[in-house]
């Protein structure tokens, strides 16, 4: 187990990282936690940490064709890691109300039109047609990535649902169906705020109840056995809430 600032993960893969995003390029973004300043956080949590790992996400995700992984090397690793920090600032500046830097957009669009120019228009299985590429061209993760991207920006109708979690150190994005979503999960971002407030007024609470005329040694053993079990959530990894539900199951 790691540990990331004030958190832990354990587990984070390509095959075990959850894919909220409901977009391709949403969830690629999602493939590593960020800062607030929009920064990809520590190792730890990112399930793109080497260049079979990418090969296996876009196995799991449906845009790696073929009996073999394709032969993702480092440096293009290199290119889909830096296509995920433009794709995650486009769609946070967005989602944040304001516009994305220039420089983002014409990133964004140099990988599409090489993605255009590489592949070929073909009938997919469910019957639309879409661009494709050689299954064992290592470069079509990142070229689904980016036309994914592009096909969002162009619908004005659920761009305008994507929202960024506000989630401590999570920083997911994610379309809101619904209308009435806040995080990239009630059962981790939305829990772990909820039980920090709520560890926040017990201890208030504390602070303010006769315990406090209690001798030093007594009143820390009360205060602890009312903080503690708040606490221990508390200090959970935004997402791990998931992965430790996913093993009790």
């Amino acid at each position: 187990m790691a540990a990331t600032g004030n958190r832990t993960t354990e587990g984070v893969s390509p095959e075990t990282i959850k894919l909220w995003g409901g977009a391709l390029c949403l969830d690629f973004a999602n493939s590593v936690d960020w800062s607030p300043a929009g920064e990809p956080l520590a190792s730890a949590t990112d399930a793109l940490s080497s260049p079979r790992a990418l090969a296996r996400w876009g196995r799991r995700l449906g845009v790696a064709r073929g009996r073999r992984l394709p032969a993702v090397d480092d440096a293009e690793l290199a290119a889909a890691l830096a296509l995920r920090l433009v794709v995650h600032r486009i769609f946070s500046a967005l989602a944040e109300g304001g516009r994305p830097a220039p420089g983002d957009v014409e990133a964004l669009a140099r990988d599409h039109a090489a993605a255009t120019e590489a592949g070929r228009l073909a009938a997919a299985g469910d019957g639309a047609w879409r661009l494709q590429w050689p299954a064992a061209d290592p470069r079509g993760i990142r070229f689904a990535v980016a036309v994914d991207a592009v096909a969002l920006l162009a619908d004005a109708a659920r761009l305008a649902r994507v929202h960024r979690c506000p989630g401590p150190d999570c920083g997911w994005l994610f379309l809101d169906t619904s209308g009435r979503r806040r995080w990239c999960s009630m059962a981790t971002c939305g829990s772990r705020v909820k039980m920090r407030r709520l560890y926040q007024r017990r201890r208030a609470g504390v602070r303010r109840s006769p315990v406090a005329a209690l001798p030093g040694h007594d009143r820390l053993a009360v205060g602890d056995a009312q903080q503690g079990a708040v606490a221990a959530v508390v200090d959970l990894h935004p997402h791990e809430v998931a992965l430790d539900a996913d093993r009790r199951r």
